[in-house]
């Protein structure tokens, strides 16, 4: 007998049959918005933007797989899929150099920068290009869609080193009709002979340039307590997007947010003093901290507790996103902000929304931490793999027989799904294709079930065509990607076991 219980707290005589539910249902409910809820109340992290798995849930490989690898086992070798979008990230080194460790906030791997041991891992990178992409190769000469200089502190990469790179880049690739992207601090951008500007545009024939640099805040005061006055004050951010400018470069920023102790009114000044110095792109973050996070400023309990709440995070968060839409910029993803010009040129940014279409994306990932993924034509397989974070690892690895990179995760269809409802939620949408492919899952109702429930508590909209994510869902967007990984573990025991996918313990930022 089907046993049944009132969907309110009136009688169950007062409502007809449709308005009730099973007793099944209603826990299952009952413990989903528990677990969202607890979900958004812990520290919102970028994860959306990371890619699921993370990376520290993705699994070590053990002599079996390296074995397999080395063999050619088709289950652990990226194969090229000449009609997919095509990206390479480039990590010249893990090296970074201001006063304060990770500049107090940071989870990204970095280590002491000498310009010695950049110039060796950076040797090694060439190496590695060479070695996984030789004349035989199918990726050899591939046509790139984006090329992308990352890393610890790409642009402190010695001038000689980044053109021997560069050149190996163009000896692999096609980068003719590519994006290419510089990352770094501001005043490597200006100072310096050469100016990796002009090693990158002297070495790569590309079709377009642009750098990102990470600014911030234009309050000297705060970039003091992240160690970072060494890396320009706010007329040096003005100084790197002219030199980008005159070359014919657009220019991108990193912005955060929610600092400890930082006032709305102080937040907005550095949203308006971005756009005053003529960026073309603002990418604005809130910062990741919270007791227990292993950062220098996640030690000092001063800080941790002048944070905001979150939501006192997510209406700062609103209103920072409301200043930027008033003057002319629209939003491509969860933190991307563009100038409207760039809507429909050719300049606008392309490397990020490429690799939120997972389905019709390949990548390759070259360094300490480079990531390489590739998936079969049908998606009922795709490969993820991560080379060794420290520089004394990677080097070790590139001198080895075996596959260079030490961790990897092996997608089958469910793991698919969750991979392409995370990457389509982190450009803002879950477009009709991507709802339609769910439908046709036997996890439908786990899907629709989560999906409901977000619209409910005013965190996405739309319906069964297609969901958008609302400003506070993009705040939370953390706690939606926590919910919907879920589906992929029917277990409460294997949920457990991999608490990284679902817990703010685990992944860079």
């Amino acid at each position: 007998m089907r046993r049944v219980v009132p969907a309110s707290n009136f009688s169950m005589t007062a409502f007809p049959r449709e308005y009730m539910m099973s007793v099944d249902t209603l826990l299952s409910t009952r413990s989903l918005r528990a677990r969202l809820a607890k979900f958004m109340s812990r520290p919102q992290r970028h994860r959306l933007l990371h890619g699921y798995p993370l990376a520290a849930a993705m699994r070590f490989a053990g002599e079996d797989e390296r074995q397999r690898a080395a063999h050619c086992d088709p289950k652990f070798v990226l194969s090229r899929n000449p009609s997919h979008p095509m990206l390479v990230g480039v990590l010249p080194h893990p090296f970074c150099n201001p006063k304060i460790s990770g500049c107090g906030f940071c989870t990204f791997p970095h280590e002491a920068f000498s310009s010695a041991k950049a110039a060796a891992v950076s040797a090694a990178v060439e190496h590695e290009v060479e070695q996984r992409v030789p004349p035989s190769s199918s990726f050899y000469q591939a046509s790139v869609d984006a090329l992308y200089f990352g890393g610890g502190t790409a642009n402190l990469t010695p001038a000689d080193s980044f053109r021997r790179l560069s050149h190996c880049l163009v000896q692999a690739f096609d980068l003719t009709k590519a994006e290419v992207s510089l990352e770094g601090v501001p005043r490597n951008f200006v100072l310096g002979k050469p100016l990796l500007l002009d090693v990158m545009t002297e070495e790569i024939p590309a079709r377009h340039f642009r750098i990102s640099m990470g600014i911030q805040t234009f309050s000297e005061t705060q970039l003091e307590k992240m160690g970072r006055l060494g890396f320009g004050r706010p007329e040096t951010f003005a100084s790197a997007v002219d030199a980008a400018h005159v070359r014919g470069m657009t220019a991108s920023g990193d912005l955060l947010c929610n600092l400890p102790g930082q006032t709305l009114e102080e937040m907005k000044s550095d949203v308006r003093k971005a756009i005053d110095i003529g960026l073309d792109q603002i990418c604005l973050y809130h910062l990741v901290m919270f007791p227990g996070l292993g950062t220098a400023w996640s030690r000092d309990s001063s800080l941790t507790s002048a944070l905001p709440s979150n939501p006192e995070a997510e209406h700062n968060w609103c209103s920072l996103r409301e200043t930027l839409l008033q003057n002319g910029f629209h939003q491509t993803s969860l933190t991307n902000f563009e100038y409207k010009q760039f809507e429909n040129d050719a300049r606008r940014y392309r490397y990020e929304p490429i690799s939120y279409e997972s389905s019709h994306c390949q990548v390759m990932g070259f360094g300490p931490s480079g990531i390489s993924f590739a998936a079969s034509e049908d998606g009922h397989y795709a490969l993820k793999t991560m080379n060794p974070e420290s520089s004394l690892q990677y080097m070790q690895s590139v001198r080895s027989p075996s596959p260079i990179w030490n961790r990897y995760y092996s997608y089958d269809r469910s793991d698919w799904e969750v991979l392409q409802v995370t990457r389509r939620l982190a450009s803002l949408r879950l477009d009709a294709h991507t709802v339609s492919m769910l439908q046709a899952s036997d996890r439908w109702d786990r899907f629709s079930e989560r999906l409901e429930l977000l619209r409910e508590k005013e965190l996405i909209h739309g319906d069964r065509t297609g969901y958008e994510l609302t400003p506070k869902g993009m705040f939370y967007s953390d706690s939606i990607a926590a919910l919907m990984t879920e589906i992929r573990w029917d277990g409460r025991d294997e949920l457990a076991r991999n608490d990284v996918h679902t817990s703010n313990s685990g992944g860079h930022m």
